[in-house]
């Protein structure tokens, strides 16, 4: 059996020992800086889902919507942000629809849609199509958008084509800029 003393002399090397480890953990946690850590990462800690058949709908107001589908996709679920693959864009008011048609598309919390790649799509008896990398912005919000890398906007044997076209739903207006070539056809009377 050990003796008084010797139990004092066993927890007095047990207290050393522990603080001599603290310390050691404090300095190296001092001195340790970001660049030599290794961040862990993973796509749960990122807050992304994988996504199938993907049916989204945005309601601008009474009388207007935005629906967004897409066969695959994925999703950070803290800022609301959504990458979409084959993507079909359906715009519903009381005065027109629009729907149209994108390789591959992002929606931004709640309030943008980017489409890119290839856009085709039609809007009461016109129809519209851009180049293999085209590129449509749209805001929910302000009702204004933009399309850019050869647009063509076709109406019956009538057409538009520009580089890069900008529009306003709530004003009902589209501007075409650079490049800018009209093919009109007039009625037979």
């Amino acid at each position: 059996m050990l003796s008084v003393a010797g139990k004092k002399r066993i927890i007095n090397i047990f207290v050393g020992l522990s603080i001599l480890i603290f310390a050691i953990a404090v300095i190296t946690i001092i001195l340790r800086t970001e660049d030599n850590m290794v961040p862990y990462k993973s796509e749960l800690l990122e807050n992304i889902v994988t996504l199938k058949d993907v049916d989204l709908l945005y309601i601008v107001d009474n009388n207007t919507y935005v629906s967004l589908k897409s066969k695959t996709g994925s999703a950070n679920i803290v800022n609301y942000n959504f990458n979409l693959q084959n993507l079909n864009i359906n715009y519903k008011s009381s005065d027109y629809s629009i729907n149209a048609f994108a390789e591959r598309g992002n929606y931004i919390s709640q309030r943008f849609v980017k489409a890119y790649d290839n856009i085709t799509g039609y809007m009461d008896n016109m129809t519209f199509k851009t180049g293999a990398d085209g590129i449509f912005e749209y805001d929910y919000k302000s009702g204004k958008g933009n399309i850019f890398n050869n647009i063509t906007v076709m109406q019956g044997a009538n057409s538009i084509s520009s580089d890069e076209a900008s529009f306003d739903v709530n004003n009902n207006y589209i501007f075409f800029k650079d490049n800018v070539t009209v093919y009109y056809v007039p009625e037979e009377k």
